[in-house]
This record gives C-alpha cells, structure tokens and sequence, in this order.
C-alpha cells in the first residue's frame, strides 16, 4: 500500500488512510527534493549544505547526522523505509511513495494543475540556506509557469475544463503576478495588444539547484484585498450558492483593476478558517477585506456587505441588499457590479490614508501590535499597547494613527482603573489633539478627542467631534460604538443602544467595550437581563462586575449582587464609591440616581 508525500501547501505524509505519518521535517524535505527533481539519492554532503546552516560545514554536519539518527528510529517504528541511509548517499527507500507531484509536467491538462497548484509548493517551510529558499522559489515559478501555459494554450485545454476551472486558474496567477494581462484577458474577455511580461522562461517541473532565474519585479505596492466566502444563517441551499457564485463574480469584475491584487479564492477560503485573522492578513499584507452575509428574514433573504481597511479595522462602505427568493439569480449580476464598483471607488478614495499607514513597515507592525492589545480591557495590556505605539512614533514620529491609540489607551487607563485620575484624561486630550494635527482626514483622533470629551462631561463637544468622526467614515464601526457611548451618558440610553447594535452589525466579533456600552444602555432602559446577557458576551467581564453588581440588584437577586461587590474589591481594593459616582459622566440626574439605586442595593458604600 501506498503512503503519499504532499508537498504543495502543508508539507505532510500521509498513511493508506490518509492519517498523518510523524516523519522528521528535514527529513520530508529531502523527499519532496529527491520528488521534485526525478532523483534517485542525494550525497549526504549536499543535503546538509542544503538543508541545515551552508555557512558552518561542521555544524551542518552534526544536525544532518541527527536527523538522520532519529530517522532510522522512527522508520524501525513504523517498520517501513522510506529513506535508505549510507555512509555517502541519502537515498529514496523500497517503500512506494505517491506524490501530489506526480504528473505535474508540461503535458499536464489545466484541470489537473488548476486542482494541484491552488496552493505554494512547501507554502509554510522557512527556509534556513539561501540556496534552499531559491530552489523553492524556481519550484513555485515553474509551477505557475505550467498553469499559464495550460490556461492559455488552448489546444490543451480539454472539453471538460468549465469556465470555473479557467477561473480559478487565472485567479491564482493574477495573485501571484497581478500585471499579467493575458492572464488577465481569460476573465474579462478584452483583447490584449501586448504580450505579457514572463516570470519563467522555459520552464520545467525539475529545476536543477543551480539553475539561474531573473524575475521581473511587479508593481510597486498595490493593494492587496480578500473576498472572504459569505458567511449564512442557515440560509437554503439556493441563496447560499447564490451568494457563493456572487463572490466569484465580484472576484473577476475586480480583476479588470490593474490597481489591486486580489487574493485567490482558495486562499481566501483558508483565511476565512484561522482562529487570528488579523495575523493572518498582516503575514499576508492584505489591505483591504470584503465580507458578505446572507441572512434569513422571512420569505426573503438580505445580504450585507462591508469594505474594510485593516489599517484602522474601519468599514469605508457597507451596503445591505434586500433579496426575494424567486429573484436571487436575477439579479446576481447587478449586486455583483454594484458591489465591485463599490470596492474600486472606496479602495480608490482610501488610497492615501493606506499608503500613510504603511509608509514605515515597522511603525506599522508595532502601531498593528498596540491595536490588538487594546482589545482586551486587562491594565497590562492598555500599558503594553502603549509602549508599542511609542516604539511607532520612535520609527515614525507623526503618525497619526499611533497618536490616536496612544489617546486610547491613556483613556482606558482612566476607565478600568476607576480613580477618576485626571492626569490620564489629560494625556489622552493631547495625544487625540495631536493626531488631528497630523492628519486631519482619519476619523479615530475626532474619536478619541470625543471620548475624552464625553468623560469629562462636555456632553455637546464630545457629540461634536464624534459627529465629525462619523462623517469621515460613516461605516466605521469604532467610531458610532464610542458615538453610542456618548448617547448612553448623555441620558438617551435608547438612541444609544440603537447605534451600539448598529456596530456591532459592522463588526460582529467586537472588542468587550461594544457590549459594556450596550449593557449599560440596557440598564438604564431598566432591562437588566439583557444588560447581562451583553456582559456575558465579554472575554474579560472583571472591569464591569459594578454593572453586574447594580442588575442582579435591581432583579431582586441581592446575593449574586454581592458575589460581584466582593470581585470588585478584590481587583481594585482602593475603590472608593463616592468618588466614582462623582466622575461618572451622567447627564442627567434621574439616571445618576438609576445607577445608584442599583449600585447601593448591590452593598457598595
């Protein structure tokens, strides 16, 4: 029976049932090289140049004779051979090996290639020698080289290579070269007056390691985008293929744009699955992420759709198309076009905010590290996120982004802490101020600006600059949460609410802060358990066990009530109540007094 080395994305082998064999990496790696290259062993001496440090011969040496060792041993474990080790030769073993290699050759159909080469030859292997990174390299040109071949070569082209199939494959070269016209010509149907530029000269399925290849390099920089499949609630099988057909159709009217590199859809499925997207899209430099939901409403359907920059994780447009269910195919194509124009123009308008955000590589890793330790509303994290704006403004001073979280997290600092320092709501008065001053385009220095307003009780300036917020970006999702904020302790917790539920529509994975608002909008409107239903929705519910304490009061529960008094004073042994309640921002009295009833009945005092 048969094993099969899979070399193209995961680096894997796999037994007759398709369960993975535990195998040395390095050791997979001298298979998937022997594979590739049609050999039959390879001198022990070139494997440990090519695999392990090329620069120390005797360290090399060392870690290949490791290597070696624990293969012998796990092959008299497994009691197959799939190596044959000597004193000078590492060498294929008797056992058959298939490969997702096999039969990738310049005879190859394009439905065979468009099916194999959707993912990178040896994608997640970090090379250690630079002659191992080129041959990797060469081995993913041919491979593109031979999809471009079968694509455009339509003699080759079988009967039953569907329009999806020659999709999909142009997509997948359009990813990795987005200035390929001809490509490009396969899915708009325009004719092409040039030929393209071509990254592989004659190419083959085995290149030797010291073959040489000039690459031509593409265009500077242009933005990167995801379509990420549609997300349904439980939808019937007809919408959801119609709003999977739908991506598809926006994915080829974007390719006409020469300005954008999109992802191919493969890629974008598996994007769509990790647990960290947003390292995912940053390892990826994804600027821009399209996402759709089709939802059941009665007899009828409503797709959402939202444009969202990275950069700022801010919506620059969201629409919402109401769908009848006899009228989904119908009007696919018109959604697809609006949907596509829309991209373009809104891509188009965020160009210069992008190329801001982007102008320092590391000021923008570390301004992309403070903003996801921002989302949790722990005091280690705030200070953490801190320091990386900082380490931001030391790459590039002036980058208004970083100056607007480093207004943040002085603002959370003065909210999780409890102690009224007004110290805190001073810096982050300065760092907002500052950020308008750098850019006055971005929304988020107007929000910060609002916030602090707002907790320092300027009701109407804090309405203001969130207003001038919204307008910059009226999808941003951020923006309208700390606009709800505002709503809320400005005593209109029914408007607040509204506009809370609102950002939580744009961004449906938010941080804990959206349900803090909307808890406490719930409780002021005196509906308790659903005030606790939002706070169950948080990673880190410590910061609003006072909240937690106040509902359980107020529905008669007074010894849970108690359980969260004690939480409190246990995390934050100097909270004074009076003090507190002092700076709390409410603006009118009937509702500081709701939120002490509550809070008195709980037992603080």
């Amino acid at each position: 029976m048969l094993a099969r080395l899979k070399t193209l994305g995961h680096l894997r082998l796999l037994d007759e049932s398709g369960e993975d064999i535990v195998f040395p990496e390095k050791a997979l790696l001298i298979l998937s090289y022997l594979t590739a290259r049609g050999l039959p062993d390879i001198p022990r001496a070139d494997a440990a140049a090519l695999f392990w440090d090329d620069t120390n011969p005797a360290a090399a040496y060392a870690s290949l004779r490791q290597t070696l060792s624990r293969v012998q041993k796990r092959q008299r474990e497994l009691a197959r051979s799939f190596l044959t080790i000597t004193d000078g030769t590492i060498a294929r073993g008797p056992e058959a090996i298939e490969s997702d290699l096999d039969a990738i050759d310049g005879n190859a159909p394009l439905t065979l290639l468009a099916e194999r080469l959707t993912e990178d030859f040896l994608k997640n292997i970090r090379p250690v020698t630079q002659t191992l990174a080129k041959w990797i390299a060469l081995q993913r040109a041919s491979h593109m080289a031979l999809l471009r071949d079968a694509l455009l070569d339509r003699s080759r082209q079988q009967a039953d290579a569907p329009r999806q199939v020659r999709s999909a494959a142009a997509l997948r070269l359009l990813e990795t070269n987005p200035d390929d016209d001809e490509v490009r010509s396969v899915l708009t149907g325009r004719v092409v007056t040039r030929p393209a530029i071509m990254t592989v000269q004659q190419p083959s399925a085995c290149l030797p390691v010291q073959d040489h290849i000039e690459v031509v390099p593409a265009r500077q920089n242009p933005p990167r985008i995801v379509l990420l499949p549609p997300a349904t609630n439980h939808s019937s099988r007809a919408a959801t293929g119609f709003s999977e057909a739908l991506i598809e159709d926006v994915t080829i009217g974007l390719c006409a744009l020469r300005s954008i590199s999109i992802i191919a859809p493969h890629t974008a499925a598996q994007i769509a699955g990790q647990t960290d997207r947003a390292a995912t899209y940053e390892r990826h430099k994804i600027s821009y992420i399209l996402e759709t939901r089709l939802r059941d409403e009665g007899a009828g359907h409503t797709l959402f759709a939202q444009l969202i920059f990275f950069g700022s994780d801010e919506v620059i447009w969201a629409e919402r198309f109401p769908l009848s269910s006899d009228g989904l195919l119908r009007s696919r194509q018109m959604i697809a076009h609006r949907i596509a124009g829309a991209i373009a123009t809104g891509i188009e308008d965020n160009e210069l905010v992008r190329n801001d955000y982007e102008g320092d590589a590391n000021a923008y890793r570390n301004f992309l590290l403070g903003q996801g330790q921002l989302k949790n509303l722990d005091l280690r994290d705030i200070r953490r996120a801190r320091k990386s704006f900082r380490d931001a403004l030391q790459l590039q001073s002036g980058f208004a982004p970083a100056l607007s979280g480093l207004a943040r997290s002085f603002f959370l600092e003065w909210l999780v802490t409890a102690r009224g320092d007004e110290a805190l709501l001073h810096q982050a008065e300065i760092h907002a101020q500052d950020a308008i001053q750098a850019d006055d385009r971005l929304p988020s220095g107007y929000r910060e600006l609002g916030v602090v307003k707002l907790y320092s009780r300027q009701f109407d300036e804090s309405a203001h600059y969130l207003d001038r917020a919204e307008a910059l970006s009226p999808h941003y999702a951020n923006v309208i949460a700390s606009y709800a904020d505002t709503l809320v302790q400005a005593s209109r917790p029914d408007d607040g609410l509204k506009k809370i539920e609102h950002a939580i529509e744009l961004n449906p994975l938010p941080p804990d802060e959206y349900f803090w608002t909307a808890a406490g909008a719930a409780y002021s409107l005196g509906r308790y358990e659903e005030a606790l239903a939002y706070i169950s929705q948080m990673k880190d519910k410590d910061p609003v066990h006072r909240l937690s304490a106040a509902c359980w009061a107020m529905l008669g529960d007074i010894k849970k009530a108690r359980l969260f008094v004690r939480r409190t004073y246990d995390i934050n042994p100097n909270f004074d109540f009076d003090a507190w309640m002092a700076v709390v921002p409410i603006k009118e009295e009937w509702h500081r007094q709701h939120y002490r009833e509550g809070l008195k009945k709980a037992g603080f005092k």
